[in-house]
């Protein structure tokens, strides 16, 4: 899911802005990510496991709460619907102008 959202901002900022800078920072992005999972990754391994599990498990509770809250708000009209259209107009507008 996060892929298609990193793709889907790509692509907007490639279409408004220029492919040049747009892939530059894509290819940087990856760089860093992959520097961060190399030098932190082996880490993984000193950190017991149930301890890992007991973090991330927690982790995950507090998000996804925070996602049920967001969801049932939006169902039930306390909250406005995501309007891709409204977000993406100004954003590109934005980008333009820069």
């Amino acid at each position: 899911m996060e892929s298609v959202e990193a793709l889907t901002i790509v692509l907007a900022v490639g279409l408004t802005r220029g492919w040049k800078s747009t892939l530059v920072g894509v290819w940087a992005g990856l760089i860093v990510l992959a520097v961060i999972v190399g030098a932190l990754g082996p880490a993984l391994t000193v950190i017991p496991i149930d301890i890992l599990r007991l973090v991330i498990g927690g982790l995950l509770l507090v998000f996804g709460l925070g996602w049920l809250r967001k969801a049932i708000l939006r169902a039930s009209g306390f909250k406005a619907l995501h309007d891709e259209e409204a977000i993406y107009a100004p954003t590109a507008a934005g980008c333009r102008a820069g």
